[in-house]
């Protein structure tokens, strides 16, 4: 699937959330958005999802228009999953089973089809078949985060829209869930859009960056181009480099060396600047 905006512009009460967005959107990406509040994010993602009935531009998915009633308001795209801030307080079902098995239930699936696709999501967010019989609300946090993003995910979407997923969470949850989320991204060949503040989250996963100011998207790149290259985009709407790519510059600066890297992932980098590190420290001990 592949969604393009062309000159799309959204205005709220004569404010300019969006203003003259043109993209491309492919298929198989993990692209991630970034942007201080304000910026039109949200409002971006909401435009793809079908939750904006009316704006300025075009928008197609596959080459053909979006779908509108009869009154030219745009309706909600159902091949887009949108998973929230705190998707867990859109938990409404009394057990986990009934959560789960609502959205193929809503498909047609009967209940044997539900059943099994229930079985095989269940492992893929890290959640024992144990909860199942439970109340939601008798779950931890992270389960019911996970809960939440397995329910969106049963709906097989073909893309995947994440606005701030990891709010509220821990480091190590974050980094559990973010994986979980890349794993089910690369086994299913789909399509995530991300909504992070957290850069260095923002370098791990991205193939592309979207870069939001004022309304305006000033690029999107791919994510090494992006932190490795051109990271006046950054500075201009004000986020930092990642702390890994900040460290890379650091040893740049204090052994003289320019390190050729061709990745922002954090492994990389480590493993690119750790043997000029320890040089640097021998050098420096005699």
């Amino acid at each position: 699937m592949v969604y393009e905006l062309k000159h799309v512009s959204v205005n709220y009460d004569e404010r300019a959330a969006l203003q003259n967005v043109t993209c491309t959107i492919r298929e198989g990406k993990w692209i991630s958005i970034i942007g201080r509040a304000g910026a039109g994010k949200s409002t971006f993602v909401k435009v793809l999802k079908g939750l904006i009935p009316d704006f300025n531009g075009d928008y197609r998915i596959n080459r053909q228009p979006i779908s509108r009633d009869s009154k030219g308001r745009v309706k909600v795209v159902p091949d887009i999953g949108f998973v929230f801030q705190y998707p867990e307080h859109q938990i409404f079902e009394t057990s986990v089973y009934k959560e789960l098995a609502f959205a193929p239930k809503m498909q047609g699936e009967s209940p044997h089809q539900i059943a099994q696709a229930i079985e095989l999501i269940l492992p893929q967010v890290g959640l024992p078949k144990e909860i199942l019989p439970y109340a939601p609300f008798q779950l931890s946090g992270g389960q019911k985060r996970r809960l939440a993003i397995a329910s969106v995910l049963l709906m097989n979407p073909k893309l995947l829209i994440l606005d701030e997923p990891t709010a509220g969470l821990d480091p190590l949850s974050r980094m559990v869930l973010l994986k979980m989320l890349k794993e089910w991204q690369r086994q299913h060949n789909r399509t995530i859009l991300f909504i992070s503040h957290h850069m260095d989250d923002v370098a791990e996963y991205s193939d592309e960056v979207m870069v939001f100011r004022a309304g305006q998207l000033l690029g999107h790149v791919d994510a090494n181009t992006l932190f490795l290259e051109k990271s006046e985009l950054l500075e201009q709407v004000g986020l930092p480099l990642p702390e890994s790519v900040q460290l890379l510059k650091l040893v740049e600066e204090l052994s003289g060396e320019k390190i050729k890297i061709e990745s922002c992932r954090e492994q990389v980098i480590f493993r690119e600047i750790l043997p000029i590190w320890h040089a640097r420290g021998i050098s420096d001990g005699e």
